[in-house]
């Protein structure tokens, strides 16, 4: 049976049967699909081959009892509950195709059932809809008709006393007419506030025009207000309203505009021109706030995204800063201050309308006192975050410049100087140094993180700032970081100029604190010791660091291998100038040195003088241009000449007795120390010494025309130098002494210096004396001269009676002024005799032996002849001021006469015993005979000696050459004796007090004996 097409027919939610099967099938297939690939995922372990037999399992197994393992069976569970649920899912599906065979009918049940409930909503909707029109008409119903007024508009078209209701548009004014309606208004409202109205004292600012009257409330609004009557108890009424601040929106027409105008109105109408404000002056208020709040996020979501927070707390506004800073907080609180006083007292000039104000939070605590002023008429909230960091940022910067300062108790050393400002926080910034450094410290504090950052980027720098920016308190805690690091920097400079000046880092020294504050008597932040290069191992040079600068120490290690412990330690006053002036560079370092190796040299010298008994002071000399080395400082040490050269048994008394010593260098690659000694001699010792010294090859002595000398030493390092002073002091006065003897006695000089001295003396002879290191003198004659025979007695002459084998074993020779002016008188008194002898020797052939001359002392000689036999002694004798050559006959007894002469058993020839009777009776040219000899003066001993020698030869027997061995054979047979040198200047004699050589010899009558001794002055 049809349905009447009344009835709708339902198909919109019918799907094909077909298309359910097909998903279905699809379904199923990809469920298999997938639960076959899991099973494939799970691994089945294979039997023991024992249990198969041609690939039949076991027939012992029972049925499910094969492989039970865990994989197994989860295979089995999966594949079971893919098959159930499709299973499922068919039955269903055969469910509705059974259904689906009776489908037509119900379909058309299905619409009959829709139809009756649609009518069912119809009944429904009329019962409500006609209860809805009669609520609505009961506004419409007027329960009181006006029946008089109705029929005067019905009769005449106008009731009078009925108002306008604007149905009807009234005709439009002409220009004059609104010019005088605007004038009229104009005088009404000026008339009315003038009069009538008690403005408060912030609506004093007003004017009127174009019918309206203008309160302008600065960086707030204006308000436009006007009046419709002339009667003054009529209410004001609201016109319009700018705002005079930025950014301020124009308020434009809409519902928010005219809930603003029935709010304003409202206000007019109940409490008039102040109620009006009141209640604009708020609004602007929280408008303001609410700028400010927006600006904020959109901050928070720029360029300061992670460093503030915003939280509104009812009409308030509270923006945290730095919020990544460890330790308190700190907050900016904007909001609304009522004005009224604290103590309730109301001014004369009336209430004090509210206004907005900030609260400044900082670390925690409200900063009562700050000059935070800000610009209401231009709302920036960035601005106003950049003034309070700018004030956080000075003060941070001004604590840390204040502890900085106090740490370093007043040392202008350390500089630390805060650049501040209380509006732009980029302009803040501390500037801090320590030494005279070259790299000066920036601290910056970043406005928008609050993290602190130093200027120079360096390893240390960025380690400090992040120990600085994980405190808590960083105004209080960071100036010990800061301090530290400054420290630091000063130390890794020094050591960079110190490695490229050439210095050794002694990394193997390692003391605790407590060793190094006790050492250096101060607190020590950092510390380096140096090896400078040609240093021993036993002295440092030591740079302490602390907030007072850098100090230079010399320290003296105990132990030089393992360098545990500081024996002593010495700081080195540097000019402050330099020091405060100079930085850390090569120029510095050198000054450092320098004054280093003074100060070793002076203190082990000084040490020295102390036990030794040296009077000493130090002080510090400038050498000015006129000098050798113009315009420079040094350090120098005064010292008294005669005590320094008292343990040498000498004095200074060539020049003055004050001696200074100046500190000249250090030569690295030999390891040795230079200083200049100067003291100042009289002109004329200067001027004797000055003419022989230009061509001396001593380069360490200058002496100058005025007197003043000069003498550079070379010690080791570390070393004193009072040692090689006293040998130069030494070889000083000895030259001096040497070369007044040699004026004294008419000699001339040709060269002097301090290590020898080249003299003329006779005719054509020349003599050198070369002045050994340990004080002792060496005589260098001619091979041609005469006094090369006594040329070891003569040394042994000048100094003090020693002859060369005593001299290799003395440390230290004294010669003294007797000893060379001894030297002389008998350099000269001997020279006529010496000169004879060789006058003898040279006259004769080699091959003769006669006479053998045998020096047994600078006075003593004898002549002993073989053919003849005969022997004469040839001696000095002084007698008052008058010294004499005495020439003696040796014709003695037997047990006198020597070895060879008893051997012979000869006796004397008669003739020549009368002979020499005969010359005893003579005279000469300076020479006189007395009973057994000759009396000569020195001019005239030659003559008599050679007189003498032609008296014996002229006796010689004819044939005995060959029996007489030549001269300087070596058959010890023959000779009589042996040539002996003697070692005292005078045998058998001493030194008395006043210089002169005494003898103890017996004199006889008639001349001088055998045993005379003779004594030179």
């Amino acid at each position: 049976m049809d349905l009447p097409p009344e009835i709708r027919h339902i198909t919109e939610t019918f799907i094909p049967f077909s298309t359910l099967l097909t998903r279905v099938a699809q379904e199923c297939f990809n469920g298999l699909s997938d639960v076959l690939t899991q099973m494939a995922e799970l691994p089945v372990p294979q039997q023991p081959v024992s249990s198969l037999t041609n690939g039949i399992g076991s027939h012992g197994m029972a049925n499910g009892s094969g492989n039970m393992s865990e994989n197994n069976v989860q295979k089995k569970l999966k594949l079971m509950h893919f098959a159930d649920e499709h299973r499922n899912r068919f039955i269903k599906l055969l469910v509705l195709s059974m259904w689906g065979r009776h489908g037509t009918d119900m379909s058309k049940i299905i619409d009959v059932v829709s139809w009756l409930r649609e009518q069912e909503a119809c009944y429904a909707d009329a019962a409500y809809w006609l209860g809805q029109i009669k609520l609505e008409m009961a506004a419409a119903r007027i329960p009181h008709p006006d029946i008089k007024t109705a029929l005067e508009v019905l009769s005449t078209g106008k009731a009078p006393w009925m108002p306008d209701l604007g149905y009807i548009p009234p005709e439009p004014l002409s220009a004059q007419q609104t010019l005088k309606l605007l004038r009229n208004i104009n005088v009404q409202l000026s008339i009315r506030l003038n009069l009538h109205e008690q403005l408060p004292r912030h609506l004093r600012d007003w004017k009127v025009g174009s019918g309206r009257a203008t309160f302008v409330i600065p960086s707030e609004f204006e308000l436009d207000v006007s009046a419709s009557s002339e009667d003054s108890s009529t209410p004001w009424y609201f016109i319009d309203i700018r705002l005079l601040f930025s950014p301020g929106p124009e308020i434009p027409d809409g519902q928010f505009r005219s809930h603003l105008e029935w709010q304003a109105n409202h206000s007019l109408a109940t409490s008039g021109l102040s109620g009006c404000y009141d209640f604009l002056h708020n609004f602007i208020l929280t408008h303001k706030i609410a700028v400010l709040r927006d600006q904020a996020h959109e901050l928070n979501a720029a360029n300061w995204a992670g460093s503030i927070k915003v939280e509104p707390v009812r009409r308030s506004l509270v923006v945290q800063y730095w919020i990544e800073m460890p330790g308190k907080k700190s907050w900016i609180e904007i909001g609304i201050v009522s004005g009224k006083p604290k103590n309730g007292r109301i001014s004369w000039r009336g209430p004090t309308p509210s206004h907005l104000a900030v609260r400044w939070f900082r670390q925690g605590v409200e900063v009562k006192e700050h000059n935070l002023v800000f610009d209401w008429g231009v709302l920036s909230m960035e601005q106003m975050l950049r003034k309070v960091v700018a004030l956080h940022i000075s003060h941070i910067l001004e604590t840390l410049q204040g502890r900085l300062v106090a740490s370093a108790q007043g040392n202008p050393i350390l500089t630390a100087k805060a650049t501040i400002s209380d509006s732009e926080p980029s302009d803040c910034a501390l500037e801090t140094t320590l030494g005279n450094s070259i790299n000066p410290a920036k601290v910056l504090i970043d406005p928008v993180t609050g993290k602190f950052a130093i200027q120079p980027c360096t390893a240390i720098s960025a380690r400090a700032e992040h120990d600085i920016n994980l405190l808590k308190d960083a105004p209080t805690d960071a100036s010990r970081i800061i301090s530290s690091m400054l420290c630091v920097t000063l130390q890794s400079t020094i050591e960079k100029e110190a490695q490229q000046f050439g210095w050794t880092k002694l990394n193997n020294i390692s003391l605790k604190a407590e060793a190094i504050k006790a050492a250096f008597k101060q607190d020590v932040i950092r510390h380096t010791f140096f090896c400078g290069q040609g240093w021993t191992p036993k002295w440092a040079l030591a740079a302490i660091i602390n907030l007072s600068g850098e100090s230079w120490w010399v320290v003296e290690l105990r132990d030089n291998v393992t360098l545990g412990s500081i024996e002593r330690a010495e700081q080195l006053h540097i000019d402050a100038g330099i020091l405060n002036k100079e930085p850390i560079s090569r120029t510095l370092l050198n000054t450092v040195e320098r004054s280093a190796i003074a100060n070793i040299s002076f203190s082990a010298t000084v040490r020295v003088c102390k036990a030794a008994g040296i009077p000493n002071s130090m002080e510090t000399a400038y050498i000015g241009s006129g000098n050798s080395i113009p315009g420079r400082t040094f350090p120098g040490l005064v010292v008294n000449g005669d005590a320094l050269l008292k343990p040498i048994g000498m004095r200074m008394t060539w020049a003055k007795n004050t001696l200074r010593i100046l500190h000249q260098g250090f030569v690295a690659s030999r390891g040795n120390v230079r200083h200049l000694a100067y003291g100042k001699m009289p002109n004329e010792v200067s001027n004797d010494l000055q003419k022989l010294m230009p061509a001396s090859r001593d380069s360490d002595i200058t002496i100058r025309r005025d007197g003043i000398f000069w003498i550079t030493l070379y010690t080791p390092f570390g070393e004193p130098f009072i040692e090689p002073l006293q040998s130069r002091l030494r070889d000083i006065g000895q030259l001096r002494t040497f070369i007044s003897t040699l004026k004294g006695h008419e000699l001339v000089c040709e060269s002097a210096s301090l290590s020898q001295v080249v003299f003329r003396y006779g005719a054509a002879l020349k003599a050198t004396v070369d002045f050994k290191p340990n004080g002792a003198i060496r005589l260098n004659l001619d091979p041609s001269s005469p006094h090369q025979r006594i040329c070891a007695h003569l040394t042994a002459l000048m100094n003090g009676g020693r002859t060369d084998s005593l001299l290799k074993g003395v440390a230290a020779i004294k010669p003294t002024a007797k000893d060379i002016n001894l030297f002389a008188k008998a350099l000269l008194l001997t020279l006529p005799v010496l000169q004879a002898f060789k006058d003898i020797e040279t006259a004769h052939p080699a091959s003769i032996y006669d006479p053998s001359i045998h020096p047994r002392n600078i006075d003593h000689y004898r002549l002993r002849y073989d053919n003849p036999l005969c022997s004469f002694n040839v001696r000095g004798r002084v007698k008052g001021d008058e010294m004499k050559w005495v020439i003696e006959d040796l014709n003695i007894p037997s047990d006198l006469k020597s070895g060879v002469e008893r051997a012979k058993e000869a006796t004397r020839a008669e003739n020549l015993d009368q002979a020499l009777k005969a010359l005893w009776r003579e005279s000469g040219d300076g020479w006189d005979g007395v009973r057994r000899g000759i009396v000569a003066s020195p001019e005239g001993v030659g003559d008599a000696v050679r007189r003498l020698d032609e008296l014996v030869r002229s006796f010689a027997v004819a044939g005995m050459e060959d029996r007489i061995p030549v001269r300087g054979g070596g058959d010890e047979k023959v000779k009589d004796e042996v040539v002996k040198t003697m070692v005292n200047t005078v045998p058998k004699g001493n030194v008395n007090g006043s210089g002169n050589v005494s003898g103890n010899g017996n004199g006889h009558k008639n001349g001088a004996s055998v045993h005379d001794v003779i004594t030179i002055d």
